[in-house]
């Protein structure tokens, strides 16, 4: 049950698919969450209430592994794949045999367009998507933009070139379509509506494989023709039906344009260790997630490391013949070793998920080790010892600060704490970066401004850690102490400046492991301890653990900001108004597709025109 718990504290707050083994290292459950951390969490708080069958499945689970995805989407075909392949005990409701849902584009003279749970090697499929719902509202979105003839009808054309038309359910021609423009009405037989229908195929084909660029410029196009020509109404249906294509883009990347088997795989070196992760694409689908760890002691380079690995995994799957997707091109010994390169689209998007996921497999499995090494309190008194400082509490308190940001943005850092040789995490704390422009990377400058609040709050607290850890080099080191000094100065408390002078500082720059601190002399001095010490473990596992919970934290503000809710920034939409509105149309791009008259049910004049100023509906 203690690892069970170690597992709980380390699963990052994303989407992915969550996989529950028992003891002889069986699948008993697999399922998707659009926050992995709440949901696996959930199934053990005591306050849960779990049916007996959820109840028996938690009392079996021995191990619990994760699989990242981009978001829910994602997640949601994955989790099907999985569990048809699998077969998991406690996962009942997906064992129907139930397959996943196409849209199919059949091979007549004058197409159609259905759903369907088969496939048959004629007609073209787009898919895999798992909601019915979601389906309709692709279909329902395709008829409004393009139109396609959803009649019974069955289309000839016979060696005369004469057009034969079955009706053998006696369907009214023209239909009702016809009369409100929602198809090219093929069944008129003029040769100019049949050439139209056939484009309007094959622009719901791209609208399918989601290559809307296209369509979006001629729609856009046409938009701006019938204004110019002053027909204001058809332009704001053009542009109606331009943003309810943007609202139903989704990057679901195995299902677009991934059309074969492969194998997608890439590296991480960290640790002294050398981690690998392939992703299992067949018939589309991701299968399955491997991940090897190899220790490299003898400082190999990655592309041999790399090399063996694909000749070995080829030489035992031999008959499969799949091409690998990998990072960068290598020599291979074997000539009929396929493989991609991908720079951009699906495939480098894919390259980017098996790294995703890598990275994170990589730091728990190395926080693992050093969770694992013999701690102990005496190991923080030596440490304290090897760099002349002093124990100043009786619960010796280690703690470390470190930054996290991307390109600039959303910069933000995390303080990790040690308390007698045990993270307590209880006392960790997360800081949003103040001082510094957004899109402007000075790591120096977050540092002072984490430092200058940690010293307000110790003059506030009165309480010192027993040791400061710097995650940098020197020079980092030295702003910090150039923040210390300067905070003394401007200091009139005598107490509170006796308990700053106090103040124990060490830096341990990452390439070779090394310790920087200050010396009586108010110079550098580098300590390097033994790689194998537990002293330098120790330091480096605090060092670790803050920097993972800054990247989680930075993530987290990212997809917060993502998500805010642009009404909040609206005039006259109030709190209860925009609950309402989400309640019943879950975001603010489903407005667009929502009549104004409905909308005049829950919302005002002056809230419909704002609305309408800022290009929401």
């Amino acid at each position: 049950m203690e690892n069970i718990k170690n597992i709980l504290k380390k699963l990052p707050k994303t989407p992915g698919i969550y996989q529950f083994f028992n003891s002889d290292w069986k699948i008993i459950y697999i399922w998707k969450s659009v926050n992995l951390f709440s949901r696996v969490n959930s199934y053990f708080n005591w306050k849960s209430k779990l049916n007996f069958a959820k109840q028996k499945m938690v009392e079996a689970i021995f191990d619990i592994k994760i699989i990242l995805t981009n978001n829910e989407t994602e997640s949601l075909i994955l989790e099907t794949t999985l569990i048809k392949k699998h077969e998991p005990k406690y996962n009942i409701l997906m064992k129907d045999g139930k397959n996943h849902i196409y849209i199919k584009i059949t091979t007549e003279f004058i197409p159609s367009i259905i759903k369907t749970r088969f496939k048959w090697a004629t007609w073209t499929y787009f898919w895999p998507y798992t909601s019915t719902n979601y389906v309709n509202n692709i279909l329902k979105l395709s008829k409004k933009i393009f139109g396609y003839r959803s009649c019974d009808l069955h289309f000839k054309k016979e060696k005369n070139w004469e057009i034969i038309i079955d009706n053998i359910w006696n369907t009214k021609i023209p239909c009702m379509d016809y009369y409100i423009k929602r198809c090219s009405w093929p069944c008129l037989k003029e040769n100019s509506k049949i050439i139209e229908y056939k484009e309007k195929i094959e622009q719901i084909s791209h609208f399918l494989k989601w290559n809307t660029s296209k369509i979006k410029l001629e729609l856009e196009s046409e938009m701006r023709k019938k204004a110019s020509e002053l027909k204001f109404e058809e332009a704001g249906k053009l542009k109606q039906d331009i943003e309810s294509l943007k609202t139903l883009e989704e990057n679901q990347i195995v299902r677009d344009g991934i059309n074969w088997d492969f194998n997608i795989v890439n590296f991480i070196a960290k640790f002294e260790k050398f981690y690998i992760w392939m992703i299992e694409i067949r018939d589309s689908k991701i299968t399955w997630f491997y991940n090897f760890e190899i220790k490299n002691n003898l400082e190999e380079e990655k592309e041999i490391l790399l090399k063996t690995f694909i000749e070995n995994d080829f030489a035992k799957n031999i008959e499969e013949k799949n091409t690998y997707i990998i990072p960068f091109q290598i020599d291979f010994e074997i000539d009929t070793i396929k493989t991609e390169v991908p720079k951009i689209w699906n495939k480098k998007e894919l390259l980017d998920l098996c790294y995703k996921n890598i990275y994170e497999y990589a730091y728990k499995s190395h926080l693992d080790s050093l969770s694992t090494k013999w701690f102990s309190k005496q190991t923080m008194i030596n440490l304290l010892q090897v760099l002349w400082y002093e124990q100043i509490n009786k619960d010796i308190i280690f703690e470390c600060n470190d930054i996290s940001h991307i390109s600039g943005n959303h910069t933000v850092a995390s303080r990790s704490i040690i308390e007698n040789w045990k993270s307590n995490t209880s006392k960790y704390k997360k800081y949003r970066i103040k001082t510094l422009e957004e899109q402007k990377i000075n790591d120096f400058d977050s540092m002072r401004e984490v430092m200058t609040r940690r010293l307000k709050e110790i003059e506030k607290s009165k309480i010192l850690p027993d040791m400061i850890i710097i995650d940098g080099w020197k020079w980092q080191l030295s702003s910090v102490v150039e923040v210390i000094n300067k905070f003394k100065s401007e200091l009139n408390d005598t107490e509170i400046l006796l308990l700053i002078e106090k103040l124990q500082i060490v830096s341990i720059a990452k390439r070779e492991e090394e310790l920087f601190i200050i010396n009586s002399s108010k110079e550098f001095e580098r300590i390097l301890l033994d790689k194998e010490s537990n002293e330098l473990k120790l330091v480096q596992k605090i060092r670790d653990e803050a920097h993972r919970f800054a990247i989680t934290f930075n993530r987290d503000s990212r997809i917060k900001a993502m998500k805010k809710n642009i009404l909040e920034s609206l005039p006259w939409f109030w709190p209860k108004t925009r609950t309402k509105l989400l309640k019943k149309y879950w975001n603010v791009e489903a407005l667009k597709l929502v009549d104004i008259e409905e909308l005049k049910e829950i919302l005002n004049k002056s809230q419909i025109e704002t609305l309408e100023n800022h290009s929401i509906i």
